[in-house]
């Protein structure tokens, strides 16, 4: 019973992100004409809302190493979806541009990371806290002067900004309140069930992942509608979607949650 209460929690989870935050991202998108660069940072960081609250459940119901396998599965799968999507739509050689090399650094950093930190029993220090948040700050100071370039924008606004906050409000607050069963029912796996925490983990990060694999074909299939293949925009949303995605798993989404965990633990 609680798998079946976890995986409908993480479904709900992916609906609100998917309908309601990542519509709202599109609305504020729209009415505000950002980049595809933007857009793509955006979502990403929407998207990594499943696996906070999935991180900070987990971690408030005694079971961390679940949460944290969850962040590490999930950024392995987003890597996969993302490959995926370029193979699907025939973009592998727009990924061997210079322009992309950050984003692709930075993907594979938030990888990395939390492995080798798990890997060194360190995933659980206070050290974790500043380093994560250190590196995601120097993300945001490479990628700034890496694309020192003005933005392309959209080429109209398109959207509405009160709806779209509207939305994103919304979505968030129901995602907070889903989190609460999706923390026990993820303890009753681990405790009731005999699963090792790392395999609850994995299910979870493949359940968090879906919005990924929606947006990633999203934003190819749009392009391929729009006749504005291989023109490198639609790759570079995609790509900063993940980079995007990862980094905001690894370095806010892991800190600021064990930072939550390790507080309530000492209390």
């Amino acid at each position: 019973m609680s798998i079946l209460i976890m995986i409908l929690c993480a479904a709900a989870i992916i609906a609100l992100v998917r309908y309601g935050l990542v519509r709202g991202l599109d609305q504020l998108a729209g009415a505000l004409k950002w980049s595809p660069k933007v857009r793509g940072q955006a979502t990403g960081y929407a998207t990594s809302s499943p696996e906070f609250v999935a991180l900070v459940a987990a971690g408030l119901a005694g079971v961390w190493e679940a949460g944290l396998w969850n962040i590490a599965a999930s950024n392995l799968i987003n890597a996969g979806l993302m490959c995926a999507a370029v193979l699907r739509y025939g973009q592998v050689r727009e990924l061997f541009n210079r322009r992309f090399l950050d984003e692709i650094g930075f993907a594979g950093l938030g990888i990395a990371a939390p492995l080798l930190l798990m890997q060194a029993g360190l995933d659980e220090s206070w050290l974790v806290v500043p380093l994560l948040l250190g590196a995601f700050v120097v993300y945001q100071i490479v990628d700034r002067r890496m694309n020192a370039s003005p933005p392309v924008l959209a080429d109209e606004a398109v959207g509405s900004l009160p709806l779209g906050l509207i939305l994103m409000v919304t979505a968030l607050a129901l995602i907070a309140v889903v989190g609460i069963f999706l923390g026990d029912a993820t303890k009753g796996v681990v405790e009731q069930m005999g699963l090792h925490p790392a395999v609850a983990g994995w299910i979870l990060g493949v359940m968090t992942s879906l919005p990924e694999v929606v947006t990633f074909f999203a934003v190819y299939a749009t392009s391929r509608k729009a006749g504005k293949e291989h023109l490198l925009e639609d790759t570079q949303e995609v790509l900063d979607n993940l980079a995007a995605s990862n980094m905001a798993n690894t370095g806010v989404v892991y800190p600021v949650g064990l930072a939550i965990y390790l507080l309530v633990s000492a209390a």
